[in-house]
């Protein structure tokens, strides 16, 4: 994996890796299949082809090309081999906070990609990581006169995230402490699937191949946290940052976090925030306001 992610990098840096930066439309997070994410994703494409299903586009990613998802654009994926019967494969990157994330996937189901090969790193890299990536989207949706300059900046941003992964891959302090693989693969699976009010313990435990009690119990014993408890703060961090940087009316808002029903979203974010959503949107508006200019 290390060696493909290399290769993505030199041709980044000589100027001839192909590379697709959609933009994300006003509707971004309208409703439909797939799932979206709050950081940026970096797709890169070795064999057989990947399919992504817009709100109003798609795109077909070729062997050798790249490409990078910016915040809040849902997608659903749909994969495949080569007209020469190459097998699906790709590389997923992805960085939030302090966490990098890095998956080789294959098609272990028909059109379906999943993880093959994961490594997670808790490394304060992570944050440069991502604010890389997510200035290189921002450059890549430039236009008009300025468009020349904003994709080789993109570039520029990604090849330095790209020589970041690599680097915090190999970082031996970060890599002595490791997860259990099949703890970091479900949190991978959780962030996938967070907006899907169907998501449980027992569906993930099917995913990754074990029981719910053997999943719940090593999972707390890893982390220290109930994983139920770990699914409802990930859906209550994803609900402010909504409410906070979108203009999603409370119900969408509750849908796109994986709540069956609005009341029920109501109901979970009193408990964990003492208020609705409807009075913490209102309450930060407010401070906004009285903030000086």
């Amino acid at each position: 994996m290390r060696g493909q992610i290399g290769a993505f990098l030199q041709r980044l840096a000589s100027g001839t890796q192909a590379l697709h930066l959609p933009s994300p439309t006003g509707d971004g997070l309208a409703r439909g299949d797939g799932h979206f994410h709050l950081a940026p994703e970096l797709f890169l494409q070795l064999g057989g082809w990947t399919r992504f299903r817009f709100p109003h586009d798609e795109l077909l990613l070729a062997p050798g090309e790249a490409l990078l998802l910016p915040p809040k654009l849902r997608h659903a994926e749909q994969v495949g081999a080569g007209p020469d019967g190459t097998p699906f494969s790709n590389i997923v990157i992805y960085a939030a906070d302090a966490a990098l994330t890095c998956h080789l996937a294959h098609e272990a189901a028909p059109g379906e990609p999943h993880i093959l090969h994961l490594e997670a790193r808790q490394t304060p890299a992570g944050q440069h990581l991502h604010d890389w990536l997510l200035d290189a989207a921002r450059f890549g949706q430039a236009g008009g006169p300025d468009a020349t300059l904003a994709a080789a900046q993109s570039r520029a941003l990604l090849t330095a995230a790209c020589a970041g992964v690599l680097r915090a891959l190999d970082d031996a302090q970060a890599a002595a402490r490791p997860e259990p693989p099949l703890v970091a693969q479900v949190r991978v699976l959780i962030e996938n699937q967070l907006g899907d009010h169907t998501l449980s313990v027992r569906r993930l435990a099917g995913q990754c191949g074990c029981t719910a009690d053997y999943l719940s119990h090593l999972f707390h014993q890893t982390s220290g946290e109930h994983l139920v408890a770990y699914l409802n703060r990930l859906r209550m961090a994803r609900a402010t940052r909504l409410l906070r940087e979108s203009a999603l009316a409370g119900k969408e808002v509750a849908w796109a976090c994986g709540f069956a029903s609005q009341s029920y979203f109501i109901r979970t974010f009193r408990e964990h925030f003492g208020i609705t959503p409807k009075a913490w949107r209102s309450g930060r508006e407010q401070v906004g306001e009285s903030r000086p200019g």
